[in-house]
């Protein structure tokens, strides 16, 4: 590079930082007036909303590390919103915009392809899905440094190297980075040292659903929704994306107000109680949650609970109250009438019978409905506990 060239190079860059957007992701047997999955749609709206407020930001370079699909095949109506997301924010921005493989959008067979090779048909759109590539931008004055999930495994033999010739360099990484916290399994483990963080003026990482910082120059965004394996522990976690300006390395978290909101209800203990005592203290709980339960997605805890209580309380009140949210879990934790033995269920999950129903709605099965398949997982269920009670 001439030197005329180097000169020209700019000295500021301001970068918009986001990742797990997690389109298409479903949950809960609720559906918006579209047709679609309510929480499909809720994750369509932050992304939107993230889409117009880095417009307004009008950064020089957008990130997205990872994740951006929940699936690898995800449906053709979550495709068409993203292309014209993305092609919206390319044509009002006018910036590059990169996207980075995560492990939702790794396929298993080389021959099923990725998706996110379409986006490279929009202008500005550049796309490293499988392997390390490297994304240079002379009149902005920057070098990016891609590593895919699919790219993570062969690290070790990665020469990771920043470019000299640019006054920024970036690495974007979808992977758990010196980090314990698990939002999502699947994803490649490395240390902070593997990416070389003295290279780079920063790191933009995906794959923790939560903003942290990793290094002094290494950081995760964050999800835009509450897509996470845990919901309930990420649940007061705000949610939205970052701004970072280079070379001062100043952040700013945006947070978004879509994002559905998250209430983890006081636990109840249920040693002792009555039917009608228990669901009194159940509707005292929900009542409780400020500006009600309506469109939220809560979960309520119940232990110490026998099944012959749970079997007299009002069940018509307790669907009453699960239809006021989003949805409602309960998480009971039977116990035998000796007292000793707990039944099937899941701490922290919920009712393990309720999971496998909600689960097997999720199935796609060529001449099986989803109530068949929920009623044989509910089938096996009943024979576990027998065999607990028995034992």
């Amino acid at each position: 590079m001439s030197a005329d060239a180097k000169s020209d190079k700019k000295t500021s860059l301001s970068v918009c930082h986001l990742a797990d957007v997690h389109l298409g992701y479903r949950r809960y047997n609720r559906l918006a007036k579209s047709g679609l999955n309510q929480r499909e749609v809720d994750v369509n709206l932050a992304f939107q909303e993230a889409v117009n407020r880095i417009i307004s930001i009008r950064p020089d370079l957008v990130i997205i590390a990872g994740d951006l699909f929940h699936a690898v095949r995800p449906s053709n109506a979550i495709v068409t919103f993203c292309f014209r997301q993305l092609r919206k924010l390319s044509r009002e921005l006018g910036s590059p915009i990169i996207i980075v493989g995560g492990n939702h959008e790794a396929p298993k067979r080389v021959d099923t392809g990725s998706v996110l090779q379409l986006f490279c048909e929009i202008d500005g759109v550049f796309v490293a899905d499988t392997s390390m590539e490297v994304f240079s931008f002379p009149d902005k004055g920057v070098s990016v440094t891609c590593l895919p999930h699919s790219a993570m495994e062969g690290l070790s033999q990665q020469s990771l190297r920043a470019d000299d010739r640019f006054a920024h360099n970036i690495l974007v990484a979808h992977a758990q980075v010196n980090e314990r916290w698990v939002s999502d399994f699947g994803g490649a483990e490395v240390e902070l040292k593997a990416l070389q963080p003295h290279e780079w003026d920063y790191i933009a990482l995906g794959h923790v659903h939560i903003h942290k910082i990793v290094g002094l120059n290494a950081f995760y965004s964050g999800s835009l929704e509450h897509t996470s394996a845990n919901i309930w522990a990420e649940g007061k976690e705000l949610k939205g994306f970052l701004e970072v300006s280079l070379p001062t390395a100043k952040r700013t978290f945006h947070a978004l107000t879509s994002p559905r909101e998250i209430v983890v209800l006081d636990p109840i203990d249920a040693q002792d109680a009555d039917p009608q005592g228990l669901m009194e203290r159940i509707t005292e709980v929900v009542e409780s949650v400020p500006g009600g339960l309506e469109g939220k997605i809560a979960r309520l805890q119940i232990g110490n609970i026998t099944r012959e209580t749970y079997k007299n309380l009002d069940h018509k009140a307790l669907r009453a109250l699960r239809a006021r949210a989003l949805h409602l879990t309960l998480d009971v934790t039977f116990v035998s009438m000796r007292g000793d033995v707990k039944a099937v269920a899941q701490p922290g999950r919920g009712l393990l019978r309720d999971q496998l129903i909600d689960f097997s709605k999720t199935w796609e099965a060529p001449g099986i409905s989803t109530d068949d398949i929920g009623e044989v997982l509910s089938t096996y269920l009943a024979k576990i506990e027998a065999s607990y009670e028995a034992s």
